[in-house]
């Protein structure tokens, strides 16, 4: 049996282009409705006596892979005429065998028996039958374009934990309001803190809250983290009292305090990391720069300043200006000057993509329909007009690389109800309006929760909404029974909005935070 082995694989390596003209006995034509390389990337046949012992193998692959493919199996001393074998082609893809052919026949004298084995087509995946729009996940899964709630497919279907279900085109909460809210006391009594909702690094999913000012007035340098989750609570202090300053968390966790007053509103010219244990790292800025009220984003691994009050050196006091920053590495706390706005005093900015976009303007004397956009590596350069002049929209991040602006006041009068989306693909800024609001708001704060919807308030009393971005659309939000000054919101990443520090209209900072979270009564 090792000799016929030996003699039929020797054969089998060769394919035949004309079989009549071999010796005795079998050949063996492979065809079938398959294209090579596209429904098979390798060709096997095997031979084998009819009780499954291996006779040879022959494989066709790369440019020898071809359809009808023809091989010869000759007889041997070990294999005499008459001797019955069984073929089987097989038609691999990646590893996968997509079709198989076998057959049997004698070896014979003379010209040889001839076996034609045909591989059946590559059956067809099951048909899944038309896509289905699923109502929770931000895509438009059935092509209609409507996405979510949007789609009618999605009526009266659940949209969001917490008992949210899809109507009239939104996903909220049946009894039309949505979002419960929660107090929580025992914080540090401030106004007007740094509040930032890590997702990475050692303070993933906690409150980390910095600065402000007490009930005097005064720049403190508290530094508080709590973990809603657990209760955990970190307490230490910044090394330099401050207020007004900017705060960036950077794509791994890491938080970093820039800028502000300290005690008799003198501008403070350095940066503070946030350490593992809650204390501080100071690096000074190079050359001297001090800012408060600024706005400020992520450039890549820099950071983006831009607007409030900017002072470099012994120069005046811009509003208009954005600087570049060095975050990490012995360069730390050096910075460079991009140049000026065409906003004379921005009063919104958030993250849009890799870029940094900023909006509106700051008194009634100043608003603006232009935008202004900060590009890697450093680029400055105009963004697209809005249809309308703004002052102190809200202007924030979304997730997929797209920001909001609403509300503010229209001519730097009118409370406004309009909101615009901001999109850059191929490095091209476009602005698209969507639906109004609710309501005029015309002072309004957002952020972006950690379920990707974003809370709207406004300072000058509206009731809060939220945001669906899947479906572009504000429904009414649960608002806080009395209403609070000096607090700072921020969105979780578990989904809730904070509003953290701050006091009721007739009292001093009290130590309050609120959970709002976006789910049924």
């Amino acid at each position: 049996m090792r000799a016929a082995f030996r003699v039929l694989t020797l054969a089998l390596l060769s394919t035949l282009l004309a079989c009549e003209k071999t010796p005795g006995g079998v050949h063996v034509v492979v065809d079938g409705p398959l294209t090579p390389v596209v429904d098979f990337d390798r060709l096997s046949v095997i031979a084998s006596l009819p009780d499954g012992t291996p006779l040879a193998v022959a494989t066709l692959e790369g440019a020898a892979l071809r359809l009808p493919a023809t091989f010869n199996f000759e007889s041997g001393p070990a294999t005499p005429e008459g001797t019955r074998v069984f073929v089987r082609a097989t038609a691999e893809r990646s590893g996968i065998i997509q079709s198989t052919a076998s057959g049997e026949a004698a070896l014979t004298p003379g010209s040889g028996a001839r076996l034609s084995l045909t591989l059946p087509a590559v059956p067809e995946p099951p048909d899944a039958g038309p896509p289905v729009e699923s109502c929770d996940n931000g895509v438009d899964d059935d092509g209609d374009g409507l996405g979510d709630c949007a789609d009618p497919d999605c009526v009266g279907a659940s949209c969001q934990p917490g008992g949210l279900v899809c109507a009239n085109s939104v996903c909220a909460c049946p009894g039309g309001v949505t979002g419960v809210i929660t107090e929580r006391p025992g914080f540090a009594r401030r106004s007007d803190p740094l509040v930032v909702a890590p997702s990475t690094g050692p303070h993933a999913g906690a409150l980390v809250m910095l600065g402000g000012r007490d009930g005097a007035g005064k720049p403190v340098s508290t530094v508080e983290i709590f973990f809603p989750e657990t209760g955990r609570f970190i307490a230490s202090d910044l090394a330099v009292d401050r207020a007004e300053a900017a705060a960036l968390v950077l794509d791994d966790g890491a938080v970093v305090v820039l800028g502000g007053v300290r005690e008799g509103d003198v501008l403070e010219p350095s940066a503070e990391w946030l350490d593992t244990d809650g204390g501080t790292t100071l690096i000074p800025f190079s050359p001297p720069l001090g800012f408060r009220r600024v706005l400020a984003g992520r450039l890549g691994a820099e950071g983006v300043i831009a607007g409030g009050e900017l002072t470099a050196g012994l120069g005046r006091p811009t509003t208009d200006s954005a600087i570049r920053m060095t975050l990490r590495g012995e360069n730390a706390g050096a910075w460079e000057s991009l140049g000026r706005l065409s906003l004379k005093c921005p009063t919104g900015g958030a993250v849009l993509g890799d870029a940094f976009v900023l909006a509106g303007g700051c008194t009634s004397l100043t608003p603006s329909e232009r935008t202004d956009v900060v590009a890697p590596p450093g680029l400055l350069g105009a963004g697209p007009l809005l249809p309308t002049s703004l002052m102190s929209p809200a202007v924030v991040e979304l997730k997929s690389g797209r920001a909001l602006i609403l509300g503010g006041r229209e001519g730097g009068i009118v409370p406004s109800s309009r909101a615009f989306l901001l999109e850059r693909n191929a490095g091209v800024v476009r602005a698209r309006e969507l639906s109004s609001m609710d309501a005029p708001r015309a002072a309004p704060r957002a952020v972006l929760a950690g379920n990707g919807w974003v809370y709207v308030e406004d300072r000058e009393g509206a009731s809060a909404a939220w945001f669906d971005p899947a479906s572009e659309r504000f429904t009414p939000a649960a608002s806080m029974s009395t209403p609070r000054l000096g607090h700072t919101l921020v969105g979780g990443a578990d989904g809730r909005v904070y509003a953290v520090g701050g006091s009721r209209p007739d009292a001093g900072p009290d130590g309050l935070s609120s959970f709002i979270e976006p789910r049924c009564p």
